[in-house]
């Protein structure tokens, strides 16, 4: 992967938990990114370079991803945005503007309702089926995503559902490895080589965490956090034809929220972040900055 558009740096901050990585560019205001689940700070590759002129901008690898430490067991949201509060004390950063996508907007939300003192501004980014504030109807939504990662086998004493587990895993994988872009495009790039490197390194790293990290999402009830949330807050909605049956949400939740603007953005399903990074940082940028 190249970032020869600034400098990025890697660390690791030391928790009660262990050590959380995390990649780091730009000066200035502190922007800490939360990414979706499984993946690390290659999630935010193609964001970070644009928001680095503004910003001292931190993604963090979330605990059971990446190269950062276990995920807290039991799994809950509210245990692993725990991990990101420690996090901020290990780096001395007193507050922060937050951006969260999909499980990263749960953490976010979290943070920004038990630990206002920590929260300037606030970023709530997803597609529809994440961001929809009833719990019932938001789970029915993300149960079709789920169930790509979700087969499990009843425990045998001879281990052999460890076998079929593994075998699952790695085709999930190799489904990553072989998208259909790189099976039917008329022509490739390296960048499309690395967009797919990234996912699959973000998967291998994370795969054990993937299910209880959604049972995680699952249990959360992100309409009570909504409500307690009192920085200004940009609800950005990534809309796409795939989920307009789901219908529109970011109106709704600002309604419900103190200080939230909307906002949405047409941008392509499941991959905004990789593919219109520039629209994402164009909207962003001057909430943050206002």
């Amino acid at each position: 992967m190249k970032f020869d558009a600034f400098t990025l740096q890697f660390g690791y901050a030391r928790t009660s938990r262990g050590q959380l990585h995390y990649a780091e560019a730009g000066s200035g205001p502190a922007l800490l990114l939360l990414s979706e689940s499984p993946r690390s700070w290659r999630h935010f590759r193609k964001l970070l370079p644009l928001l680095a002129p503004h910003f001292r901008v931190i993604a963090i690898d979330t605990p059971g991803y990446g190269n950062s430490h276990a995920a807290p067991s039991p799994v809950t949201i509210p245990a692993v945005a725990g991990c990101v509060a420690e996090f901020l004390d290990s780096m001395a950063i007193p507050r922060t503007h937050v951006f969260g996508v999909h499980t990263g907007n749960k953490l976010a939300a979290w943070l920004a309702a038990e630990c206002p003192e920590r929260i300037d501004r606030l970023v709530l980014a997803g597609y529809t089926h994440s961001i929809i504030p009833d719990q019932e109807r938001r789970n029915a939504a993300i149960q079709p995503i789920f169930e790509r990662y979700a087969p499990r086998f009843a425990p045998s004493p001879d281990g052999a559902h460890l076998a079929r587990q593994w075998l699952a895993t790695h085709a999930y994988a190799n489904g990553l490895w072989w998208p259909p872009k790189l099976l039917t495009a008329n022509a490739l790039t390296d960048d499309d080589i690395d967009a797919v490197e990234a996912q699959v390194i973000d998967y291998l790293l994370g795969w054990r965490n993937v299910v209880p990290m959604y049972q995680a999402v699952f249990d959360f009830d992100l309409a009570e956090a909504l409500r307690s949330i009192e920085a200004p807050t940009l609800v950005l909605e990534l809309v796409t034809p795939e989920e307009r049956h789901l219908g529109a949400q970011a109106e709704a939740i600002s309604r419900a929220m103190r200080r939230a603007t909307p906002a949405t953005l047409e941008v392509t399903y499941l991959h905004a972040l990789e593919t219109e990074a520039e629209a994402l940082a164009k909207t962003i940028v001057p909430f943050l900055l206002d």
